[in-house]
């Protein structure tokens, strides 16, 4: 009986990780069927790179090339999966966004990096996000435009948006398969390419990047 309770035990624990597996077996499945029908309104592909991994998807939105996938985010205690768009945006500005409220603090060690990489906390106020730009002066007078704050609050469920050296990326926790749906995701193209073309109009001699349509 004393060996029986630890054996049942570990059987109990291997299936429900069996079941966890699984589950995200066919989510993954479910996510890259979603992805090769989006794919197809995109002029695009989606892809794995193995039958249990997450997807990605590459294509054309807009004039604009689009990815989007998904990367794991650590701290000092947790792995956050996020979804991430990127889309070409026809400005060389350099600003990184970080969500104030639920945004995991990096470790101290990724901290001194992020500022060696994207540079110094810029002091902007309006919009719910922590800002970072290797040219403050100029992040300060972007960042001022009351329509671009509003654009950019409209965005609070993201946890990092990067605008740089030509494309925008945006990047938020995966809640489930329901937001990687066609229609779900062209919704979230729709807000992002939006942003992108505000970005776009607030700088001088900016490259307008594909139709210009509402």
């Amino acid at each position: 009986m004393i060996s029986y309770i630890p054996l049942t035990f570990f059987g109990v624990i291997a299936a429900v990780g069996l079941a966890f597996f699984v589950h995200g077996f066919v989510n993954r499945q479910k996510i890259f069927a979603a992805f090769t029908d989006l794919a197809s309104r995109l002029s695009g592909a989606a892809g794995r790179s193995a039958i249990w991994a997450y997807p990605y998807l590459s294509g054309t939105y807009e004039g604009r090339p689009v990815k989007i996938f998904f990367h794991t985010a650590e701290n000092h205690t947790v792995s956050v999966l996020n979804l991430v768009v990127e889309l070409g945006v026809g400005t060389p500005e350099r600003v990184l966004l970080l969500q104030k409220d639920g945004f995991r603090d990096p470790k101290p060690e990724q901290k001194a990096k992020l500022e060696e990489e994207v540079g110094p906390v810029v002091p902007v106020t309006g919009i719910p996000f922590d800002v970072r730009s290797p040219e403050p002066g100029r992040a300060v007078a972007l960042l001022r435009s009351p329509e671009l704050a509003r654009e950019i609050s409209a965005l609070t469920p993201y946890n990092q948006i990067l605008l740089w050296d030509g494309s925008l990326i945006a990047s938020k926790q995966f809640e489930g398969v329901a937001e990687t749906l066609p229609d779900a995701m062209m919704s979230t193209l729709t807000r992002i390419l939006s942003l992108a073309r505000r970005f776009e109009d607030l700088h001088p001699g900016a490259e307008k990047i594909g139709a210009q349509t509402a």
